[in-house]
Parts: structure tokens; C-alpha cells; sequence
């Protein structure tokens, strides 16, 4: 009897998600190119994260330590939805060609950055985070899988 083998399942640095239609979910001609969870940029942003957890997590006990209530920074629910959507488009590094209003729009991080944020342009973000949770998005397929 043959064992499983973890090597046979690959998961790649960089995948291609293929932009659909929102009212048809035909695919278009859009392509992107979105960081794996290995890749170097999607584990800048782990740690960017951890980082700040952390960073609150000392703030807590450092008040607890001193007998101080631990008062939450305001935040404003947009600056934070603006914060969300600009680490989800540091996970675009690359797109094929597409316009906007009838003009190139090549792909840049500030380019992605500025559609992630759009609220106009939400149907995008949605296929960017779907894609981001889909376990077979980044296998690489092989002969064995």
C-alpha cells in the first residue's frame, strides 16, 4: 500500500486568479498575479500583523501591570476597512492588461491599492479574498495530484 507523500502537494509562490464578470461570472481577460502563502510578501504582512497584535497585547498587560484600565485606541471604521483592503492588494504583484474609463491601467502597487479601496469596485475585492480562501488555489497541480 502505497503512503501519502506531503511532498506531492506544492504550494506555489505566485497564482493566477482570472477576474470574473459580476453579473455574469463569465471570466474576463483580467488576470492577476497574487502572492502565495509563502511567498515573501504574504509573510511580511503575517509578521506586520503579529507585530501590531503584539504591540497591543504588551499595551494591555503594561496597563493591567499598573493598575490602569486598557482604553482601546478610536479607530474609524473606514481608515481601518482602507487598512484591511491595502494589505489585501500588497498580495497583487502583477496583472495582465486591463482599462479603466477607456485607459490603460497597468498594473502597480498603487494601481491595485486604489481598485482594493474603491468601494465602486467591491466585486473585485470579494474574488481577491474568495481566492485567498480557497485551499486549492495556490497547488500546484502534479501527476500524482
Amino acid at each position: 500500500m502505497d503512503s501519502f507523500d506531503i511532498a506531492d502537494i506544492v504550494v506555489e509562490d505566485v497564482s493566477t486568479l482570472t477576474i470574473r464578470h459580476p453579473q455574469t461570472n463569465a471570466p474576463t481577460t483580467w488576470q492577476m498575479q497574487i502572492a502565495g502563502p509563502g511567498h515573501p510578501v504574504t509573510l511580511a504582512l503575517q509578521n506586520e500583523v503579529a507585530r501590531e497584535q503584539l504591540q497591543e497585547q504588551r499595551a494591555i498587560e503594561q496597563a493591567r501591570a499598573n493598575g490602569r484600565k486598557y482604553k482601546a485606541p478610536e479607530t474609524d471604521p473606514e481608515e481601518d476597512r482602507a487598512r484591511s483592503m491595502n494589505r489585501v492588494a500588497r498580495r497583487i504583484v502583477g496583472w495582465t492588461d486591463v482599462s479603466l474609463n477607456g485607459q490603460p491601467f497597468p498594473y502597480s502597487a498603487e494601481n491595485a491599492a486604489a481598485i482594493m479601496t474603491d468601494p465602486k469596485r467591491g466585486w473585485i475585492a470579494t474574488q481577491v479574498l474568495d481566492f485567498f480562501g480557497a485551499d486549492a488555489a495556490f497547488i500546484k497541480r502534479s501527476a500524482k495530484t
